[in-house]
């Protein structure tokens, strides 16, 4: 009898656990930008050039809106956190993915690149510590910046 009951339990147990339960949340972070003295499609390019070599895999490059969407990745410790009784807690991210989204855009006679992410979790409405996003700036700014600079004592200029 005994070993029916364990048998029943176990199978029963397999079953719910295989079952959807619930589904993850989607989410969006305020964007982080910088500007630069570029066109569109140098910007495009640059903004691809850095993510990648960030390893981030390009999923989606749209070019009429001039949007670059990075694969889903899973969160890191330090990328984003819940809100929880007034501070930040990064352990509840655990199990929650995120994908990098690049808006390219004119400011007038400069370029603009904003950068998000999109998360995805079963935690909570996650928020971004913008660790991700100011490290693909930074990335970015690398990249765009003019092979041919000037230093002076004002400061330095590209040509």
């Amino acid at each position: 009898m005994l070993k029916y009951t364990i048998a029943i339990f176990l199978i029963l147990f397999t079953v719910s656990c295989t079952k959807v339960l619930t589904y993850g949340a989607t989410n969006n972070t305020k964007p982080l930008a910088h500007s630069y003295s570029s066109n569109l499609e140098t910007a495009m390019h640059q903004t691809t050039k850095a993510l990648e070599s960030l390893g981030y895999e390009v999923l989606r490059k749209d070019e009429y809106r001039h949007r670059i969407t990075t694969n889903w990745v899973p969160t890191k410790s330090d990328s984003h956190y819940l809100d929880l009784f007034k501070r930040r807690d990064y352990g509840a991210s655990a199990g929650s993915y995120y994908q990098v989204v690049a808006d390219i855009k004119t400011d007038g006679t400069r370029i603009k690149v904003s950068v998000s992410t999109v998360i995805k979790s079963i935690s909570g409405k996650l928020k971004s510590s913008k660790v991700v996003e100011k490290k693909v700036l930074t990335k970015i700014d690398d990249f765009m910046r003019s092979p041919q600079i000037v230093i002076t004592n004002v400061g330095m200029s590209e040509r």
